[in-house]
């Protein structure tokens, strides 16, 4: 018999995914029962996940009118990006000192298969080799704590990055080209200019924002 925890895990995983996908799209109305339907989980695994996510602010409840997916914060993904590039900026120091080739290597073949998926358009996978990129270079630095820290902070901004991949004037091969030239920049272990890079790399987002709100205008919320 499956411990109950699992199907606590399973439920919030899955309905945190739709969120984070815009499977469940931001300002949508929710029900217990449609996510038991919709998951095939039992009610109270279901309940849980609910509160955890409400926890996190990604759902919410309107008194006397329902529980709603929470729109995405534009001031929350500014704030993000900020943590981010402050942050990453001395993360990608550090593993430009600390990287090793077998290290390099597995970088390597992450960009090679996010640049098969961008050719695939998909998606979940394309996003999932994006964060796979940069949690490793976490863990090169030895900052996988700070990395996991991140992940409740991160969670506006990655709603917001997975709907850009949605959009058609923003191509996925700037993406591409960054995280290529990272890649060489590290295996040369130039410190001075792997700060200047991933600042080029995230600044992006304040661009990139302008044309996601335009065609999801009500998606967001100040």
């Amino acid at each position: 018999m499956l411990n109950p925890t699992n199907f606590q895990s399973q439920a919030y995983e899955s309905i945190k995914e739709l969120i984070l996908t815009a499977k469940l799209i931001p300002g949508q109305k929710i029900s217990e029962k449609e996510l038991e339907q919709r998951l095939t989980i039992g009610r109270t695994p279901i309940r849980e996940a609910i509160i955890r996510l409400r926890r996190e602010a990604l759902i919410h409840v309107v008194p006397q009118s329902g529980t709603y997916i929470s729109k995405i914060s534009i001031k929350q993904i500014e704030e993000a990006r900020f943590v981010r590039e402050t942050l990453e900026k001395e993360v990608f120091v550090a593993a430009c000192q600390a990287v090793t080739e077998e290290q390099l290597k597995e970088l390597e073949k992450l960009v090679i298969l996010q640049r098969t998926y961008a050719q695939l358009k998909d998606e979940i996978e394309f996003f999932q080799l994006d964060e796979a990129f940069h949690q490793l270079i976490y863990k090169i630095a030895d900052k996988e704590n700070v990395w996991n820290w991140l992940q409740t902070i991160n969670l506006p901004l990655n709603r917001f990055r997975f709907l850009r991949l949605e959009v058609e004037e923003l191509s996925w091969e700037i993406i591409l080209r960054d995280h290529e030239e990272i890649l060489a920049t590290l295996k040369e272990k130039d410190q001075a200019k792997i700060a200047p890079l991933v600042g080029q790399h995230i600044d992006v987002i304040d661009n990139d924002l302008v044309f996601v709100e335009k065609a999801f205008p009500d998606y967001f919320t100040e």
